[in-house]
């Protein structure tokens, strides 16, 4: 790391840990409303991610949605990325009365998963407030472990981290990832793997709200080898500073020559499901429809 690049890098993080000082001492609802504004100045400054995200809602509803609702989509999307950024930054505050912010709904399909005693793999995506699914461990007493990407700052990357860990979330570099998640599931713990994003050359080429994208497999492939259940889930917005934590039944894994394909399948159904309930609470800026390299076609 260069000189220049050092001071670039705690340039970025005496903003951030300043923004997150400052905003600690505010009320929840001017939080809220910051959160908002942040929200829609991206929406129109970052004329990239915004032309991404139409067109992946294009792509993914075409004309059963009209273009405004579209873009009233895309927007809200937008106010829904600051405000997570937001939300793990205070989740100090969120962490003192966990009981007063959050309900949980349909639980008894992780207790069910913890009886096998093979662990739990959580599928989960970038919707709602994700980073706050971390108070599952609060809530019901699971040990909760996240494979996570690096961010670039290493500062803001430690910061980020911090924020994770007081919400008793343990994260897992996505760097050499398996061997910790294998430890994980056999300690009957959970580990959450986000399921939504790229996938890369090497992942799985199969359809997501009917187009064709790289899909990652991990999941699966883990629960073969394992036995672990793969439980989806995610945490809602339902009004400010509330959340509902909705657990899903788990997706066995398909049977035959072509389990792997089948199951990630599944989950890109159970996934796509999800986002047509809460399209506004989805992270539609997301590159998550890419050119198939030439030699894989």
């Amino acid at each position: 790391m260069t000189f220049i690049q050092r001071a670039g890098y705690l340039l970025q993080y005496t903003a951030v840990k300043t923004a997150a000082a400052f905003l600690q001492i505010l009320p929840l609802s001017w939080v809220s409303a910051i959160a908002k504004s942040s929200g829609d100045l991206a929406y129109f400054a970052m004329k990239g991610r915004r032309r991404t995200a139409l067109e992946n809602l294009n792509r993914a509803f075409g004309n059963s949605v009209s273009k405004d609702h579209r873009d009233r989509i895309a927007q809200a999307s937008f106010r829904h990325t600051a405000l997570a950024l937001i939300e793990l930054l205070l989740v100090q505050r969120t962490a003192r009365e966990p009981y007063r912010h959050f309900s949980i709904r349909g639980q008894e399909h992780l207790h069910a998963a913890r009886q096998r005693g093979r662990g739990i793999l959580f599928i989960i995506s970038h919707i709602g407030s994700w980073e706050y699914l971390a108070f599952l461990n609060a809530l019901t007493g699971i040990r909760c472990f996240v494979v996570v990407k690096d961010i670039r700052n290493p500062y803001v990357d430690r910061l980020i981290n911090d924020c994770r860990r007081q919400a008793e979330l343990t994260p897992i570099p996505k760097k050499n990832s398996a061997r910790k998640i294998l430890s994980v599931l056999k300690d009957n713990d959970l580990a959450a793997i986000l399921m939504d994003q790229w996938a890369g050359p090497e992942g799985l080429w199969i359809p997501f709200f009917g187009h064709e994208t790289s899909t990652t497999s991990i999941a699966v492939r883990i629960a073969k080898k394992t036995g672990a259940a793969m439980v989806p889930g995610r945490c809602i917005r339902v009004g400010d500073w509330k959340y509902e934590i909705q657990i899903d039944p788990e997706i066995p894994l398909a049977e035959g020559e072509d389990w792997e394909l089948k199951t990630t399948l599944e989950i890109n159904r159970r996934l796509e499901d999800q986002i047509r309930l809460f399209p506004g609470q989805w992270t539609w800026g997301h590159k998550r429809w890419k050119a198939k390299p030439k030699t894989l076609r």
